[in-house]
This record gives structure tokens, sequence and C-alpha cells, in this order.
């Protein structure tokens, strides 16, 4: 497996994901420890009451993979349903069903297949999906606002992360996400453009891998 691509793929999940994670419920803040902006609270919240009316969500996106050297652009788009989702990133695919991870290859025609334990990895859907929430992992507030749009820095309380903040855009006027942008420790920034996305009616059959669309795939189970 091209470790780069496992590396992006596990980026790309949590950029995505951290959107997705609009649906999760807000708790307010523990006492005695660092709070988060009530402000920046309440445009989340928005954001959570209407995606959370999505049965499930499809969005095309640009991914910027920017490590100060050198600029690199995928396109793509995913479709998520709950923890299930799919990903088509230049070709390469995420796929899972809430069990297992499937991560595939294009050019080397490889998929790579892993049980999906997403509570164990700091990046990984489950943690994300919790974002919003996790007053002990994370704080955020209003960095940059207008009338029109906001910004929203997340910032990790613990210090071993690989990213030190996040920071989103906002619509206020047409409440929606426009950009995620992760701030990784050694440089690289990963920037998701959010150019479209809206609900969708989708098979469950497409959050699995089926290896009869790609004729002489090898398989790599590291189950």
């Amino acid at each position: 497996m091209n470790n780069r691509f496992a590396k992006i793929a596990s980026i790309f999940i949590f950029l995505f994901l951290a959107y997705g994670n609009i649906q999760a419920q807000l708790l307010p803040p523990p006492p005695k420890k660092e709070s988060s902006d009530p402000d920046a609270a309440k445009i989340l919240k928005k954001l959570k009451d209407k995606y959370t009316a999505f049965s499930a969500l499809y969005s095309e996106y640009v991914l910027t993979i920017d490590n100060r050297e050198t600029k690199e652009t995928q396109n793509g788009k995913i479709t998520q349903k709950g923890n299930k989702f799919n990903v088509d990133n230049n070709g390469n695919q995420i796929i899972c069903d809430g069990i297992t991870l499937w991560m595939y290859i294009k050019n080397n025609n490889v998929v790579q297949i892993n049980n999906y334990e997403e509570d164990e990895d700091p990046m990984s859907p489950g943690r994300i999906m919790k974002l919003y929430e996790a007053e002990n992992d994370f704080v955020y507030a209003i960095t940059n606002e207008d009338d029109a749009k906001a910004e929203i820095e997340f910032k990790p309380l613990k210090k071993d992360e690989d990213f030190f903040k996040i920071r989103i855009q906002v619509d206020k006027v047409k409440n929606e996400v426009k950009y995620i942008k992760v701030f990784a420790k050694d440089g690289t920034t990963y920037t998701l453009d959010i150019k479209t996305i809206r609900t969708t009616s989708t098979d469950d059959s497409i959050f699995t891998f089926n290896k009869s669309k790609y004729p002489g795939v090898k398989v790599e189970d590291l189950r």
C-alpha cells in the first residue's frame, strides 16, 4: 500500500467527517476548564440542525495538500450515511460499511482491507464525529466574522496530536460549511473546499468494495 495515499486517506476521512460531525450533539463546557465560544456553538448548532435532516449526504470537493514546497490538488466526491462512507478521490477510493474499511489504489490496482476501529485513531471518524461535543479534547472559537461568513478554529487540548488546529469557514447566509483546513505539525496543510453538498438517497451496496468491478485487483487483507 502506498504510504502517501494511506496518509492522505486518513487525513481526508478526518477532513470530511469533521464536516459530517455537525450531526453530533453540542454539550455545555465543563466547569473549571477552558471553554468554547458560545457564539461559535450557536453557529454549529444551526449547521447540525440542517444536516441531521439529511438521510444521506453527497458532496463534491477539491482537496489541496500544501507542504510549503509543493502543492497538490485532488478532485473527488463522497457519499456518507451515518458511519458508512464512499469516497472517490481522483480514482482512488475509500469505502467503509461501518465495520470494514477498504482503500483502493487505482494506479496499482490494489485494495487494502482493514477492520474499521473508529475510536483508536485520533483522526478516525469516531473521534471526529464527536469533535463539537468533545470539550475534553478541543476548544473552539470564532476567529473572524462578518455578516456573510464566520471562521471557527478548533484547537486540540492534547499535545500529542499530529495537528495543532483545524479551521472551518461557514457561510452564515446559506448555513453551509465552505471549507475545512487542518494544520499539521509537520507544516503541511490539508484544505477541503466543499463545492456542492446536498441530501441524497442511496443503496447501501455502495458502502462495500465489489471486487468483480476491478478485474485483476490485488487484495491485501490486513485484518
